[in-house]
């Protein structure tokens, strides 16, 4: 799944790529992605872009006279330019035509249709974006509520980073990262953090997401998954850990996966697979 540092980066070239443009007609090619009807996604033809910005993992397009295409590329979405030209198939979620010839499209690699695509006068108007709690980049993430964030539930530091409503745009991939620079197992309970602790998460929650913007803005394309060669545990099952070269390990659930370094993370100790088990022991 895209997460912030990617989107951030989409949503920075986009801007650039689309900003002055004239919008002609827009496809949906997989009818299950479009969750609005009203405006009828008719009403972007003709319409100039103004700008483009980003809301946790959303993207969503502004175009003149109070419309926006908000878009949520879930799992396995993500944008493309062509030319118009060129043939569409069956990962062609949705086609936007613009002038000049071209198409701004989303594909989705996968069988499970999980693009959610909204059409409204006001992005607030979409649930996923009304619910976001703060950007943790932006000028409203603070260590002081930060911290009320974290005392709010009892519940691990991996499902606390991974809370929309807690922190906008940080998902499976870059939480691992994330606790890892931190040097915290992801089992730790947000409730019963030390103060310096706090502070190691939010300073490594900001430091590992600008470092990977930064990797992603030497790419001169759109960001896809395969650009996270930077990662240093998540999905480096038994490679050296950067940091003490012991061997990164993964749990494993029904449905997601976690890597952590035992060393660096858990005391040594290495936690057990959870992909039976029905609750965090």
């Amino acid at each position: 799944m895209p997460e912030l540092p990617e989107l951030e980066v989409t949503k920075d070239r986009l801007r650039l790529a689309l900003a002055g443009r004239v919008a002609g007609t827009a496809m949906i090619r997989s009818p299950v992605a479009l969750k609005t009807v009203e405006p009828p996604l008719e009403s972007i033809a003709g319409r100039h872009i103004r700008s483009v910005s980003r809301f946790g993992k959303v993207i969503c397009i502004d175009f003149e006279d109070r419309l926006c295409l908000c878009v949520h590329l879930m799992l396995s979405g993500r944008f493309a330019f062509g030319p118009t030209r060129a043939p569409l198939n069956r990962l062609h979620a949705f086609v936007l035509h613009l002038d000049r010839d071209e198409d701004l499209r989303v594909i989705e690699d996968t069988t499970h249709h999980r693009l959610s695509i909204y059409l409204v006068a006001d992005p607030q108007q979409v649930d996923i974006i009304r619910r976001l709690g703060p950007d943790p980049l932006g000028p409203e993430s603070t260590l002081t509520r930060f911290r009320q964030a974290l005392c709010r539930r009892n519940r691990t530091l991996k499902k606390f980073l991974t809370d929309q409503s807690a922190i906008a745009g940080i998902g499976n991939c870059f939480s691992d990262e994330i606790l890892f620079e931190a040097h915290l197992s992801p089992f730790a309970i947000s409730t019963a953090m030390k103060p310096e602790e706090t502070i190691r998460l939010f300073m490594a929650t900001k430091k590992v997401l600008q470092d990977a913007i930064l990797h992603l803005r030497a790419i001169d394309r759109l960001p896809e998954r395969r650009d996270r060669t930077f990662l240093r545990v998540h999905d480096r099952l038994d490679q050296p850990c950067p940091a003490c070269a012991a061997p990164i390990k993964r749990v494993s659930y029904q449905n997601s996966t976690l890597y952590y370094c035992p060393t660096c993370q858990t005391g040594g100790r290495e936690l057990a697979d959870r992909r039976f088990s029905k609750f965090l022991k």
